[in-house]
């Protein structure tokens, strides 16, 4: 089998997705709480060491991103890393990674609209989990049914919401170390408690599995790629643009966030970005946090939606799966009307 029959197999997605959207997509699936709330986590493992676990990370995320970037160019297809498998290893390997995937994101999708559901309690206890459970999974699967246009357009705003809460972090931080309006905290904090590296390298280790988490999700960029508007020109710079952007708000908002608050009380159950917007005097700090971890859960579930969708069509056009799972509706997404169903009754099942 010819390495262009598993890409011709799969045609017939429309190419409506700009290289804009793509970098924020890959975003919106990387940034939730991995950083708003593991982040924490990772601290407690390695202590302010942990600054040396997300290097650690973002340069494994650079490399890996490097080489799917390359080969998304050259096969953009909606089977992606899986049909790559099959291309160069064999069918069963295939076969393998794009079931494994899936099922991964289908267990992701189902903790997702369980968390988004727990945050809206903030808000409304009254109201049961169940019904934003529905609200959230019918939601979802219309966004996913109507275009990929639509899903890029959804997933954009998502992930600018969680931008904006990084970099207003990143902006009052800053002032408070640097006595912008007040008295200048500075860095000391970073060696105050038994070193920059309390834990040893033992614990920077540790934290590099945490941070990886953290870059989860960028790998989306390389399953958009058969429904990219230009992949050749796009994807790579899609590609570059988030990894580094993705690498410059993670190193920032844990150097600000372990200046401000040692990193002996960063862990613990309450997300560290609320223990700094708490010190800082930011209103309703708790509030903005759960409404901000809400857009990345849902978001999250979206993308991973999109995700399960598009390995499903693969492995069906690769006569893995039901046929009638590659089939496309008039939007061109692969929600024909039966498929549509069946992913809306899982999505609510989980």
């Amino acid at each position: 089998m010819s390495k262009n029959h598993v890409v011709e197999r799969e045609q017939g997605l429309h190419r409506a997705l700009s290289q804009r959207q793509l970098t924020m997509i890959a975003l919106g699936s990387a940034i939730g709480t991995g950083l708003f709330f593991g982040s924490g986590f990772a601290v407690s493992l390695a202590g302010p060491g942990v600054i040396l676990s997300y290097v650690i990370a973002a340069a494994c995320a650079l490399i890996m991103m490097g080489c799917l970037s390359e080969m998304a160019v050259a096969h953009p297809t909606a089977g992606s890393f899986g049909a790559y498998a099959e291309m160069y290893v064999g069918p069963f390997a295939g076969w393998s990674v794009r079931y494994t995937y899936w099922a991964c994101q289908v267990i992701a999708i189902g903790g997702e609209v369980v968390a988004a559901a727990i945050y809206m309690q903030y808000w409304f206890p009254g109201i049961p989990s169940w019904v934003w459970m529905v609200a959230f999974s019918v939601a979802m699967v219309y966004i996913n049914a109507r275009s990929v246009a639509n899903f890029g357009a959804f997933e954009y705003w998502f992930a600018l919401i969680k931008i904006t809460a990084i970099v207003f972090f990143i902006i009052t931080g800053a002032a408070v170390l640097f006595g912008i309006g007040t008295e200048p905290i500075g860095f000391s904090n970073l060696t105050k408690h038994d070193g920059f590296l309390p834990l040893g390298l033992t614990g920077v280790w540790m934290g590099v599995m945490m941070a990886i988490f953290s870059f989860i999700g960028v790998e989306v960029v390389a399953v958009t790629s058969g429904e990219a508007k230009d992949p050749e020109k796009a994807v790579p710079k899609a590609m570059r643009t988030m990894v580094l952007r993705l690498i410059l708000f993670y190193l920032l908002s844990l150097v600000i966030m372990l200046s401000v608050v040692p990193w002996v009380e960063a862990g613990g159950k309450v997300s560290p970005f609320v223990k700094v917007f708490t010190i800082i005097g930011i209103p309703y700090a708790a509030g903005i946090m759960n409404f901000v971890v809400l857009t990345a859960a849902l978001s999250s579930m979206n993308a991973n939606l999109y995700l399960t969708s598009r390995m499903m069509f693969s492995l069906a056009r690769g006569q893995y799966a039901p046929s009638f799972l590659g089939k496309l509706s008039k939007a061109g997404t692969p929600f024909e009307r039966k498929s549509a169903i069946k992913d809306e009754k899982a999505v609510i099942s989980n």
